[in-house]
C-alpha cells in the first residue's frame, strides 16, 4: 500500500531518494531480462547473425548445418558416395597378356653340370590373362565444399590388384621321357613365374597410373551427370 502526503490539501506522493529509486529501476531492469531468459529457455530461440561461425565449426555436422542454413539442402559426402557405388563395377581397369612359355629339363650326371644325353623332357605351354586393378570404396575419402561448389576426393595410395590366369586360357604340350618323367608341379611353377613376370612387366609400364587416370575419369563423367554444378578436385591424403 503506497503512502502519500498532503499538502495545503491536496494529496501528494512522497518524494523518494535518489538510492531508493535506482535499486526500484534496477530492480524492474532484472525482472526483464529474467523474463527474455525464461522465453529463450522454453522457446529454444536463437538470434539470427549474418556471421558464419558455428558452434564447432570445424566438425562435420557443424559444416552441414552451415552450409544448410545458408543454402537450404546440400550435397553431402554420403550423397557422393551412393554416387559412386552405382557404378562401382566401372572403376576396375584391366590389362590382358599372352604367350608361350616352355619347360626344357634334362637329368644331370650328380655333382656336375653336365646333362645325360636322352633324358630330356620338354612341356610347351600356351597361355593368356588378365590383370585387374581396382579400388575398395570404403578407401575413397571425399569432402564436399558447397559454396564453393567442389568435391574433394582421394584415392587410395594402393589399388587391389587381381593376376588372374584361368585354367582354361591353358594349353600345354608336352613331350615326356621315360627316363626322366615330367613331374607333377612342373607346370605350375612355370606358370607361376609367367604371372609374376607379366604383373612386373605391366607395373613397370605404368599400370597403376594408367588405373588411377581411368578412375578420375569415370568418376568425373559420373558426377557430372548428376552434379553439373560441382567441380571435382583429387587431392592426395596430406592435402585433406
Amino acid at each position: 500500500m503506497r503512502n502519500y502526503e498532503y499538502v495545503n490539501g491536496v494529496r501528494v506522493k512522497p518524494h523518494k531518494g535518489f538510492f531508493t529509486r535506482l535499486f526500484h529501476g534496477a530492480t524492474a531492469i532484472c525482472a526483464i531480462v529474467g523474463v527474455l531468459a525464461i522465453v529463450v529457455m522454453c522457446t529454444g530461440w536463437k538470434p539470427l547473425s549474418g556471421s558464419s561461425k558455428v558452434k564447432n565449426a570445424g566438425s562435420r555436422e557443424a559444416i552441414i548445418e552451415e552450409e544448410e542454413r545458408f543454402h537450404g539442402i546440400i550435397l553431402t559426402t554420403d550423397n557422393v558416395v551412393t554416387e559412386l557405388r552405382a557404378i562401382s563395377e566401372l572403376m576396375t581397369y584391366s590389362e590382358k597378356y599372352a604367350g608361350t612359355a616352355s619347360v626344357v629339363d634334362s637329368v644331370e650326371i650328380p655333382y656336375t653340370d653336365f646333362e645325360i644325353w636322352g633324358t630330356q623332357h620338354k612341356i610347351e605351354i600356351v597361355y593368356s590373362g588378365t590383370i585387374k586393378v581396382g579400388y575398395d570404396l570404403n578407401d575413397i575419402k571425399t569432402v564436399v565444399n558447397n559454396q564453393k561448389k567442389e568435391i574433394y576426393i582421394t584415392l587410395p595410395k594402393l589399388p587391389i590388384v587381381d593376376n588372374n590366369l584361368p585354367q582354361e586360357s591353358v594349353t600345354v604340350v608336352q613331350d615326356n621321357n621315360v627316363f626322366n618323367p615330367i613331374r607333377a608341379d612342373e607346370v605350375t611353377v612355370r606358370l607361376a613365374e609367367v604371372k609374376e613376370r607379366h604383373l612386373q612387366e605391366a607395373i613397370n609400364s605404368g599400370l597403376y597410373q594408367k588405373a588411377q587416370t581411368h578412375l578420375k575419369e569415370i568418376i568425373i563423367e559420373q558426377l557430372a551427370q548428376v552434379h553439373s554444378e560441382y567441380k571435382v578436385i583429387f587431392v592426395d591424403s596430406v592435402a585433406l
